[in-house]
């Protein structure tokens, strides 16, 4: 069975959940797995509801596995599993990582250095052209926009990237034939022919719902080397990609509004986060200047240390090779 069919298959057998399938994955080697081998692999791991699977789940997990590769195919919908050798390198090493992934445009985008980009569906106006600014600088700097594509900060962030012909990536929490919002079609659109990238969790025909919101957050901080928050209500949804950023010891930012700013919903949330003392604060060119050299070095160590592990893996396999 080929890698994308059976992480495919796995996904679709009730039950299994990603974490369930992560856990087989680390422990074992899948790749020579034949599909009527795949039953008695599964129970022999002796991991939660796989003693309960039947044939049967087996065979209709692969059907509609073979179905929506072919409904991508049709929908020019390309699909990456965890099993490939150009799965993102971040989402790989997410403590609550996706083993599937769906997208559109520039895969290359998914392995760039990025930072989200996120905040409230109903920004001040002020709000709205931070938004479009910071992420107009920080793609000067080299860097890929990350956000969700909602209404709001989000729409801001993904046109400030492309304002300077940047690239941008919308992480969707529904399948990818559907855009959400509907009124933010053209920028999909726009997103994807200026070379950005549109990703999800979700197979074609999965609707929006507020889980798959949520889950959508955890994508967009696990893509980036860091988040900054525009502005968001004290209980805003940008919270949940926020603290997964701090619990992965990703480097968050917030802007710091003018006082006169400060009376509004809309940034509460902000002033909350202001009192952390792990958020960096920005509000002017020198303070994003000091956030971008942060990044710079958590970057360049990152590859640092991904060159270190190639090389070791390369002089292991050339000791092996002259043993």
């Amino acid at each position: 069975m080929q890698n994308l069919e059976l992480i495919m298959t796995l996904l679709n057998i009730k039950g299994l959940g990603r974490k369930t399938i992560s856990k087989i994955i680390k422990n074992n080697d899948l790749n020579t797995l034949h599909k009527n081998e795949l039953l008695n692999y599964l129970i022999s791991t002796n991991l939660k509801n796989t003693s309960n699977i039947t044939k049967n789940d087996i065979d209709l997990s692969y059907e509609i596995a073979q179905k929506t590769i072919e409904t991508c195919n049709n929908q020019d919908i390309k699909i990456l599993s965890i099993l490939e050798g150009d799965f993102p390198q971040n989402l790989k090493n997410m403590n609550d990582n996706p083993v599937l992934i769906y997208y559109k445009g520039n895969k290359d985008c998914l392995t760039q250095k990025s930072i989200a980009v996120i905040g409230t569906r109903n920004p001040s106006l002020h709000g709205a052209n931070i938004s479009c600014k910071i992420s107009s600088i920080l793609s000067q700097k080299g860097y890929t926009i990350v956000s969700g594509l909602a209404n709001g900060c989000d729409t801001f962030a993904h046109l400030g990237a492309l304002k300077n012909k940047g690239k941008t990536i919308a992480v969707m929490p529904c399948g990818l034939d559907k855009v959400y919002p509907k009124t933010n079609q053209n920028l999909f659109e726009q997103i994807i022919n200026c070379g950005g990238c549109a990703i999800s969790e979700y197979t074609p025909g999965q609707t929006v719902s507020k889980y798959r919101l949520i889950e959508r957050d955890r994508l967009q901080s696990g893509l980036s080397q860091g988040v900054v928050v525009i502005e968001t209500s004290i209980n805003g949804g940008s919270f949940h990609a926020i603290n997964h950023a701090l619990t992965n010891n990703k480097i968050v930012a917030c802007y710091k509004h003018d006082p006169k700013y400060t009376n509004l919903k809309s940034v509460q949330g902000n002033l909350k986060l202001l009192e952390d003392d792990r958020v960096v604060h920005i509000s002017d060119n020198c303070s994003i200047k000091k956030f971008i050299n942060k990044i710079e070095y958590i970057f360049k160590n990152e590859n640092i240390k991904k060159n270190n592990e190639q090389t070791y893996q390369g002089f292991e396999q050339l000791k092996f090779e002259l043993l």
